[in-house]
């Protein structure tokens, strides 16, 4: 397979594993992968366009938008430990996690558009309004959704290195579909109109993609663990949230994914700002997106060769850290013109890299928190990822509206205030230098690649002992 790593199997050694030891077919990873189609457009719209849209289309306030958004994020990272423990706990006949890759066909379809059909009620009606679609879009649709792809890989297969390998495909999918809507995006909504209405009909389009497509995902993949390992077994909710918040691993790598996404919010949240209000053209911001996207493709084509070599997920993540923290020096340098499509290159490399890895390094976080305490609660533990995106993009949110508020920015204003300039600039160009040096700094903790191999054969013996007796 494309991206299997260091461990091949021949068709001779693969007919005598058990369904669960098998290797991912290709074709179920691409459909896995095609996931990236229904929800990461609606996950770039929250992370990159959506409070622009609030404050420069509605006229909302900026600091009012954050507050919304970062109290809706205390909802919604609790709401992915839920959603966890509820795939856990689901025993089909199609599996655990598929079910609600298909139950959330109609929730996703139904978020695009009410998160863009804001009614003109006023301030109050407004921000209630904003409050409701917006939980109800994050909290529940995409949060369902993520917790069950994060976690299909781990219902699909043991075999550590295909999951690694669906989950790397997946983030190719997920930069191409970013790359390309970020870059379209405001073109679309002009093409349809402009205006809210724009917007509308944009979400309307995506919605429809996004059903049909958790459909395709549906009946192109396939849970093998769950129909060989099937159990009545009902591991209490409180049991499993007491296992990961043993798992320091978890802890570790959820801190990894909200650096990952904060560093998004620095670049493409505040990149539609800074586009508009520093290189004083908003539609640059896809350039912006499409300079740091070309350099995160390159990241993520790099995955086979480390897939394949004899380099560690750590030693992977510390490379891309470094990477990225070069590319936010360069901007101290300049930050126009080719200084800064270099900056966003070498940002977009590193994250492209990280990006790839956290899910393979979740996964191997579940075999650990198994080993630690006895409790394999693979969705809960997965969740992780969903937890960091919501935290990072809430807390990115916050910050930038509390910030922009506070040093006098307005959406609707022609002329923005110097300090509000300033406030854009410290956000785009300094603030991911400490980003990048806190994940250096967690990396140094992180040593789960050596003790993965001697686990895994623990878990092994302890699984044949349990089958024997």
């Amino acid at each position: 397979m494309l991206f299997h790593s260091k461990t091949k199997n021949t068709a001779a050694e693969v007919d005598v594993l058990s369904p669960a030891d098998r290797p991912i077919p290709m074709r179920r990873q691409l459909a896995y992968a095609l996931n990236e189609l229904a929800s990461n457009p609606i996950y770039t719209i929250s992370l990159s366009f959506l409070t622009f849209f609030y404050t420069d289309v509605l006229g909302m306030e900026v600091g009012l938008v954050g507050l919304i958004i970062l109290v809706s994020k205390i909802f919604d990272g609790i709401s992915d430990l839920w959603a966890g423990n509820l795939i856990d706990h689901t025993h089909t006949k199609s599996g655990s996690a598929r079910p609600w890759v298909l139950r959330s066909a109609v929730l996703m379809a139904a978020a695009y558009v009410l998160l863009f059909a804001v009614p003109d009620c006023g301030t109050l009606g407004k921000a209630v309004y904003i409050f409701v679609t917006y939980n109800f879009a994050m909290t529940i649709a995409f949060t369902i959704l993520n917790c069950a792809i994060n976690a299909l890989p781990v219902y699909m297969s043991n075999h550590s290195a295909s999951r690694a390998s669906a989950y790397s495909i997946r983030m190719i999918f997920a930069g191409l579909v970013q790359m390309i809507f970020s870059m379209l995006c405001l073109n679309i909504v002009d093409a349809l109109g402009g205006g809210q209405r724009g917007w509308v009909l944009m979400a309307a389009i995506f919605a429809t993609i996004s059903f049909v497509v958790c459909v395709l995902v549906y009946f192109g993949t396939r849970e093998t663990v769950t129909e060989v390992q099937k159990t009545e077994e009902k591991i209490p909710f409180k049991d499993a949230i007491l296992s990961v918040m043993k798992n320091k691993y978890w802890f570790l790598i959820l801190g990894m994914i909200l650096i990952i996404v904060l560093h998004q919010v620095a670049t493409l949240t505040v990149g539609v700002y800074y586009a508009k209000y520093i290189l004083f053209d908003e539609k640059l911001a896809g350039s912006l997106v499409t300079y740091h996207h070309l350099g995160a493709a390159v990241g993520m084509l790099s995955m086979p060769f480390i897939l394949k070599g004899n380099i560690s997920k750590k030693k992977a993540v510390v490379a891309a850290a470094w990477c990225m923290l070069a590319g936010a020096l360069v901007a101290f340098i300049r930050s126009d013109g080719i200084f800064l499509i270099v900056s966003l290159a070498l940002r977009g490399g590193g994250f492209g890299v990280v990006n790839s890895l956290y899910y393979g390094m979740l996964a191997d976080s579940v075999d650990y928190g198994e080993w630690k305490t006895g409790i394999r609660a693979a969705a809960v533990t997965t969740s992780a990822g969903s937890v960091g995106q919501k935290l990072g993009s809430g807390v990115g949110a916050a910050l930038i509206g509390l910030a922009l508020s506070a040093c006098g920015y307005s959406g609707l204003a022609a002329v923005q205030t110097e300090a509000a300039l300033s406030c854009i600039r410290f956000l785009f160009i300094q603030f991911p230098v400490i980003l990048y040096a806190a994940l250096l700094v967690l990396m140094h903790f992180y040593d789960l690649d050596g003790k993965l191999s001697e686990i895994k054969r623990q878990l092994g013996q302890k699984t044949a002992g349990t089958a024997e007796a």
